[in-house]
């Protein structure tokens, strides 16, 4: 039996590693997927693929959030689920990087996550579900991952209890998902023996998957989780405990 029948999910940065395999694993549990990201090219793509709706949508702008939350919204009735991807990093140090740079880590990771949660609530009905994505990182600060990413990751974690406190009585719940290492193309922003030594610091001595990650998502977007809200689901192999 499918677990998403008839579910508007909209899921933003789709078409990354974690993102695009959650996009394929709610369509496979019969979601409807907005398909949101920045580039036209490759969203159009992934949506096809799953009979899912394109957005081409920037996540640090209210004009470009707006119009991809509307446009879904106004297609489907409803938005049942909000996923937010979107993310980037930023490896360095905090003596390393620069403020620009460290601004542009938080307008994305931060801002994106308020700004889509923020529009696409007025769009979604009692029983829905924010899942937003944190990091081991935002639990024990930035050593390989940077310290900028840390901390943005680390905000989103704590804003998703105010979200959780604020749609409670809407009906609509919001959780985050942390998880630690995960072989996807975000390792490529590290150098090869910091990406080597990355399974070593999982109890379970490995890197996780993006299907893994997708299984998580699903198990918060669905009544499986229905008394979850404001927790944090630490998805790590046991790096951190």
């Amino acid at each position: 039996m499918s677990r998403l029948a008839d579910r508007t999910v909209l899921v933003t940065g789709a078409t990354g590693g974690m993102g695009s395999a959650t996009v394929r694993a709610l369509a496979a549990e019969g979601a409807h997927v907005g398909v949101a990201d920045i580039s036209a090219e490759l969203t159009a793509r992934l949506a096809e693929e799953v009979g899912g709706t394109s957005l081409v949508v920037d996540v640090t702008s209210p004009d470009s959030v707006t119009a991809g939350v509307e446009a879904l919204a106004a297609a489907r009735g409803t938005i049942d689920v909000l996923v937010n991807f979107a993310g980037i990093v930023d490896p360095r140090r905090m003596d390393e990087i620069e403020p620009e740079a460290w601004s542009r880590v938080f307008d994305v990771n931060v801002r994106g996550t308020w700004l889509m949660c923020t529009a696409v609530i007025p769009h979604m009905p009692r029983g829905g579900s924010i899942v937003n994505i944190g990091s081991r990182a935002g639990l024990v600060g930035g050593t390989t991952s940077g310290a900028s990413y840390a901390a943005s990751k680390a905000a989103v974690i704590c804003f998703t209890k105010s979200v959780a406190k604020f749609a409670a009585p809407l009906g609509i719940r919001a959780n985050v998902i942390n998880p630690g290492c995960i072989e996807t193309p975000m390792l490529d922003h590290f150098a090869p023996e910091v990406v080597a030594a990355m399974p070593g610091q999982a109890a379970l001595g490995r890197l996780g998957t993006p299907a893994e990650i997708a299984e998580s998502v699903i198990f918060l977007a669905t009544d499986a989780s229905s008394f979850m809200t404001g927790a944090q689901l630490n998805v790590n192999g046991g790096s951190h405990m």
